[in-house]
């Protein structure tokens, strides 16, 4: 059997904070929001978590509008341990 060859897609990292800026509306909708910059955004998606508390806060509640589930996000945003992926 050949080996599989690639399709020349790449695949993007699947952490919480990429699956959070799809999930509010893209990465300018996500600025937009949180008044923080593009390159702001970028560093936190490449570091894979939120350092900002305010920001994180914010933008649970902006993805979910029951508390329960904005908590399990923020605390999944900010790298807790015990945080539900979402």
């Amino acid at each position: 059997m050949p080996a599989r060859r690639r399709n020349g897609r790449r695949r993007l990292p699947s952490n919480v904070v990429f699956r959070a800026i799809r999930a509010a509306g893209g990465p300018s909708a996500v600025c937009e929001a949180l008044g923080v910059s593009l390159a702001t955004l970028a560093r936190w998606r490449r570091v894979g978590r939120v350092s900002d508390p305010r920001a994180v806060l914010m933008w649970a509640a902006l993805i979910h509008p029951e508390a329960s589930a904005q908590l399990a996000l923020a605390r999944a945003l900010a790298g807790l341990p015990g945080a539900r992926r979402t």
